[in-house]
């Protein structure tokens, strides 16, 4: 049986064992090494299987549904404000994603800063997307996802494929998406104490090593400010109390300027990258779930229109 968690018990673990070890005095080689300890604990889901890969020289974990011979993918980007994190570190919730999309999550290491600013992750993203299609995958059966610096990679990437000419994916999934590395909104303020994840302090940090000397509001880094028309349908999942909260409706209000089909869910109470928790938060089981259905639901739309 899941052993399920009270969410204000885990918002104190976090508080506690998190978010005092990211940013200074602690160097980047430790932060990486911490979250993957602690994240250790985010159990996998017993529904599903996992295998190592290479894609295009990066290190890749591939989940899929053990009931199921799911042919769909999700190219999964993982969080860490660019610098930290890896597919080890989100291994919990991939697994999770595969089962409730019966889909196959693909997650690699890209390039991290500041050994390698941007446009390093994005290249890699871009690497790992077409060769998704060179195994033979139809656009319309691969979904883009990501978490936090990995979500707004992920957008980033859609816009890059769209202005490459290459196919499009089938759908987009953001979660507590970071897209404007300026950082210069009230919710980064407001929220400051509430999110027991991310110190803007770190956040500032984390974006300036990314960003290796660009402008904070280069839409390739911050894809706030990109130009969103014709990209494929976006979820958008955002706790209240998180730091990068109004990233989320500000995205949103722009994708849907841009005339895309954007769904914005916002969780009361949530923090940031709460769904990582899924298998022991009932919150985070619920999001997973909402997840699948909308990226099944367009994989079934995608598939219908190439009859």
């Amino acid at each position: 049986m899941a052993i399920r968690l009270p969410a204000g018990l885990l918002r104190t673990v976090l508080r506690i064992l998190l978010k005092p070890f990211l940013g200074p005095p602690f160097s980047i080689g430790f932060q990486r090494f911490w979250v993957r300890l602690v994240s250790s604990a985010n159990p996998v889901s017993r529904a599903a299987s996992t295998s190592t890969l290479e894609i295009e020289g990066m290190s890749a974990v591939r989940a899929w549904p053990r009931s199921s011979e799911a042919s769909r993918a999700v190219l999964y980007l993982h969080g860490g404000a660019y610098c930290i994190g890896s597919w080890q570190t989100y291994r919990g919730l991939i697994t999770h994603l595969a089962v409730e999309a019966d889909a196959v999550v693909y997650s690699p290491n890209y390039r991290l800063a500041p050994e390698h600013p941007h446009p390093a992750a994005l290249e890699d993203a871009m690497l790992a997307y077409r060769w998704l299609l060179d195994q033979g995958i139809r656009p319309g059966q691969i979904a883009l996802a990501g978490d936090s610096a990995g979500a707004g990679l992920a957008l980033a990437t859609a816009v890059a494929v769209r202005d490459s000419g290459l196919p499009l994916p089938a759908s987009i999934v953001l979660l507590s998406p970071g897209v404007d590395l300026s950082g210069d909104y009230p919710s980064m303020r407001q929220n400051a104490r509430k999110d027991p994840m991310i110190r803007p302090s770190w956040f500032h940090l984390c974006a300036s090593l990314y960003l290796g000397g660009r402008a904070p509001d280069d839409p390739a880094c911050s894809p706030l400010f990109a130009n969103h028309e014709r990209l494929p349908p976006i979820l958008i999942h955002v706790g209240t109390d998180e730091v990068l909260f109004d990233d989320s409706t500000r995205l949103a209000e722009r994708c849907r300027e841009a005339g895309v089909d954007v769904t914005l869910k916002v969780f009361e109470g949530m923090w940031h990258e709460f769904q990582i928790h899924a298998g022991l938060l009932k919150e985070s089981d619920e999001a997973a779930a909402e997840i699948g259905e909308f990226l099944q639901s367009h994989f079934a739309d995608a598939a219908r229109h190439a009859r």
